[in-house]
This record gives C-alpha cells, sequence and structure tokens, in this order.
C-alpha cells in the first residue's frame, strides 16, 4: 500500500492525491503536525474510518484516536459535518448523528482541557422550502416518512401540520490545519469512499477521487471561509469575494412563499469555469460525477463553436451510483439521466469529432451484464471534480457539473493558476488513467483529445486485460429508458 504519492505527482508545496489510498494518509500526517488548530468541513466524516499511514497508526487504529491524539497535544479541532432533511434523507441524517455521538465519545475519554479543544457541528442548512412547494410534496413526503424505519423517524414526525423540506446541504471537503496547510477536493471522510488508484475492488467499492493538499496563502484564505461561512449562509455576514477559494453558497429566501429553492448568493464555480471555456485555446478537460448543467452545457458549445481548435475531454462514470449499484429507479435519478443526456447532446453536437467522452472501467471481464457493467467490465465509480483549461487555469474542489453544486449546496474548490501545479495536477491525472507515464502528444494540450480519443476507441474492441489504462468511450445512450424529463422542473434540484 502505497504511502506516499510518487514524486512526479507533487512538489515542496503541493500534492496531487488520487483516492483515499494516497490522500488519507497525507490527511494524517498533515494532523499529526498540527500544532495550534484543524478547522474542517465535511459533508459526511466517519471518526471510525481506519488510519492509513503508519505514523498516525502510531496514535491507534481510527481517526477518532488521530483526533485525540491532536487534542492530548493542545490542538483545537472544529468540524463542521452536513445535516440532511430527516425525513428526504433519513440515511444521510443517521450519519450525521452518528458523527455527533462519536464526538461525545471522543470527549468521554479526555481530561476537561482537552475534551473542550474539541467542537463538531451537524449543521443543517437553513434554507427551507416554501408553503407551496411544501404542500405539493406533502404526499410523497408523507408516504416516504411512513416507510421510515421507527430507528430513523425524525421526532417532528410526530408535529402535525406540513412537514418541512430542507432541499439544500453543505457539500464542500475541506480542511486547514494551523492556517498553512489546506485539504481540499471531492473526498468525504469514511470507509465507502477508499480506493486504490488500481481501482481493483468490486465494482460497487470503487471510488475514484482527487484530493490536494498545499501551502501557502490558500490555507488563510480557506480558514477565514471556514469561521464565516454559516454566518454568510445565514445572511448575518457578507462574504468577500474568493481569490484562491472558489465557492458556491446560497441563502434562505426572504419571502420564498412560492419556492423551492434557495436564494443563490455566490456562484464563484460556475463563472470560473464559463470564463476558463471562454479563454481556452486548445484543451478543455473535465472530470466530473455529474454534467447536468445547462449553462456548463451551454459555456462549453458557445467555446466550441467559437473555436476550431479546441477540443474536449471529459470523464464521466458510466452511469450514477444509485442507478448502477443500489438499482435505483427514484424519479429525481430518472431526472438526473435526462438533463444529463440533453447536455451531452447539446456538447456533442458543438464539437464533433473534437470531443472525447469516456468513462473507465476495470482491466477484466464482468462476471455477468448488469447496470454496473459497460464495454464488458465493471465500472470504476468516478467522483471527481476536476477542471484543466490548457495549461493556464485549472480547478479542484467539491462541485459536480450540476445545478445543485453550482447553485444551491455550500461547496469549495481551490482556483490554480501557477503553471508548475497545473502540470502536476495534469500529469497526475493523465496518468491515473493510462496506469503508465505517457508520450508528449498524449499530454500536450493541442492534440491530446486525439490521442485520447484513438486510445479509448481501441479499447472499447481490445479484451479487457489488454486495453490501455482504464477508459473506454462513455455510452449516453445506456438504459435511455430510465431517463424522464421534467418540464417546469428546476434542473438545480439533482
Amino acid at each position: 500500500m502505497p504511502q506516499k504519492p510518487p514524486p512526479d505527482q507533487s512538489c515542496s508545496d503541493f500534492s496531487v492525491l488520487i483516492t483515499a489510498e494516497q490522500a488519507w494518509p497525507a490527511f494524517e500526517r498533515a494532523v499529526l503536525a498540527a500544532k495550534h488548530e484543524i478547522t474542517a468541513s465535511f459533508r459526511l466524516f466517519d471518526f471510525a474510518t481506519a488510519l492509513l499511514s503508519p505514523e498516525a497508526q502510531e496514535a491507534g487504529t481510527t481517526w477518532a484516536d488521530l483526533i485525540a491524539d491532536a487534542l492530548q497535544r493542545g490542538v483545537r479541532v472544529r468540524l463542521v459535518v452536513s445535516d440532511f432533511d430527516p425525513v428526504m434523507a433519513a440515511p444521510l441524517h443517521a450519519a450525521a448523528q452518528k458523527t455527533l455521538a462519536q464526538a461525545q465519545e471522543i470527549r468521554a475519554r479526555l481530561a476537561p482541557g482537552a475534551a473542550d479543544r474539541l467542537s463538531v457541528t451537524a449543521a443543517l442548512h437553513p434554507a427551507r422550502a416554501g408553503f407551496l412547494p411544501r404542500l405539493a410534496f406533502s404526499p410523497f413526503v408523507l408516504r416516504k416518512l411512513r416507510a421510515l424505519p421507527r430507528r430513523l423517524r425524525p421526532a417532528a414526525a410526530r408535529r402535525k401540520g406540513l412537514p418541512q423540506l430542507c432541499p439544500v446541504s453543505h457539500h464542500q471537503k475541506i480542511a486547514v490545519i494551523d492556517r498553512e496547510v489546506l485539504y481540499i477536493g471531492g473526498l468525504d471522510q469514511n470507509s465507502r469512499r477508499y480506493d486504490t488508484p488500481a481501482h481493483d475492488q468490486p465494482a460497487h467499492e470503487t471510488w475514484a477521487d482527487v484530493q490536494l493538499l498545499l501551502r501557502g496563502p490558500e490555507a488563510k484564505e480557506a480558514a477565514g471561509h471556514l469561521e464565516r461561512f454559516q454566518d454568510e449562509i445565514a445572511l448575518r455576514k457578507q462574504p468577500p469575494e474568493g481569490k484562491h477559494i472558489r465557492r458556491t453558497m446560497s441563502a434562505p429566501r426572504r419571502a420564498g412563499f412560492w419556492a423551492l429553492s434557495p436564494r443563490t448568493t455566490l456562484k464563484e464555480i460556475e463563472e470560473d469555469h464559463l470564463a476558463a471555456f471562454g479563454q481556452a485555446r486548445h484543451l478543455i478537460y473535465l472530470e466530473t460525477q455529474f454534467l447536468r448543467s445547462s449553462a456548463i452545457a451551454r459555456g462549453l458549445s458557445a467555446a466550441a463553436r467559437r473555436n476550431p481548435d479546441l477540443s474536449l475531454i471529459l470523464i464521466l462514470p458510466a452511469l450514477p451510483e444509485d442507478v448502477a449499484f443500489d438499482g435505483s429507479r427514484e424519479l429525481d435519478a430518472r431526472y438526473g439521466m435526462a438533463l444529463q443526456a440533453e447536455a451531452l447532446k447539446q456538447v456533442t453536437g458543438a464539437f464533433g469529432q473534437r470531443a472525447c467522452i469516456a468513462s473507465p472501467v476495470q482491466p477484466r471481464m464482468a462476471a455477468r451484464v448488469s447496470p454496473s457493467v459497460l464495454a464488458g467490465s465493471p465500472m470504476v465509480y468516478l467522483h471527481s471534480k476536476a477542471l484543466i483549461a490548457d495549461r493556464d487555469f485549472a480547478m479542484v474542489g467539491s462541485a459536480n457539473l450540476n445545478g445543485r453544486s453550482l447553485r444551491w449546496d455550500t461547496e469549495a474548490a481551490l482556483r490554480i493558476t501557477r503553471r508548475d501545479r497545473i502540470e502536476i495536477l495534469w500529469q497526475a491525472l493523465a496518468r491515473h488513467w493510462w496506469q503508465q507515464d505517457l508520450p508528449a502528444e498524449a499530454l500536450d494540450p493541442a492534440g491530446a483529445a486525439a490521442w485520447w480519443q484513438r486510445e479509448i476507441r481501441r479499447n472499447q474492441v481490445r479484451r479487457p486485460e489488454a486495453r490501455r489504462g482504464l477508459l473506454v468511450p462513455h455510452d449516453p445512450d445506456r438504459m435511455a429508458d430510465l431517463q424522464q424529463p421534467l418540464p417546469g422542473a428546476t434542473e438545480d434540484i439533482v
């Protein structure tokens, strides 16, 4: 099990960490080196997650042990995890409550002084659906409430009247150590997120993700964001413009009788993507869990039509996680698939042969045909959120290219403009998918898309064990019968 990224994936102040096998040991070492404070916000954080690095394992076996060690050394730890609608997202709400209970267990094993240095909050976004959408959704919500196991039923279930709807969450995955070290990307902290760069686990356990660890002024700016974001969302403070840390933020509507959605207050991540598309000369490279945003699809299409020399490499999972592994046929999953199909149709229509759209699979034959199989191989579930435009601009963070991430949920991403860091990121992402060093043509923004497209098409007809790397052509028509447009519904809900 490798404990450090390869030398070409890092420099003294910037490391690209592919999957939890690389990211978690680096994060553990950063926590071990903390002297004063650790501030973090994650969608999910399970203190029972196993420690991977030999250094951290000297403190114990789990993150509870590692955090207890930091507290005993005098380090203050402040963690915000996302809370969720207790009916519509009951398992996620239960996970947040579990994190709070774990924090209490950590405090109970420490002396009072050390215990007082730990602050863990499960934060429910303050935006609520207005009366009309609550009324419209109430039959569905009540059915879902009645179907919940008794242990998951919230106390609010005993109240009379229309149930509340909490449609927004904090989706960021970010930590700052001593205001000097920043850890940011798409990776939460629980056992489901564990995977290796080889992705040799069962398909339903794979999790391709990217996290960055760096030193510099970005860390101080990120610490300020973590200290303020809850006040900014509650409209108690005005957020400053992000320079290095770019955000999505929303707030409750002042008069939201009719509205399901919150009021978007910052969409810096979307704005940076659109600006990068417009300025790109040769190549736009994207890894994303979803491509459902009509604004992103229009921005990509406009860039393609404006510049005939511009190419696109887009890496997507073969199917959404809940459809591929859980057999979901729920309306939200079907609507999301319809939105992505429309976005891909628009983008491929504009780029034509200049678009290379691929999905990762394992280099082995699948035992049977199932939704989680593509091109005869088990899929690799992709959760990364990365953008590179030529060698001039890059971004890695927590936001998917869907309306929810770009308009509603709390998201954080790092804007990267240093060319040496962009080159490290590009080399790391490319090597991850191809599992080998690449020729210059495959890395040159002017020719990369054509090289990738050629090799990916060859992979489609090769036997799995003879393929080059992990990528095959994405199939936009896979399970197309599930796609369900919802005219009049906001795309930002999925």
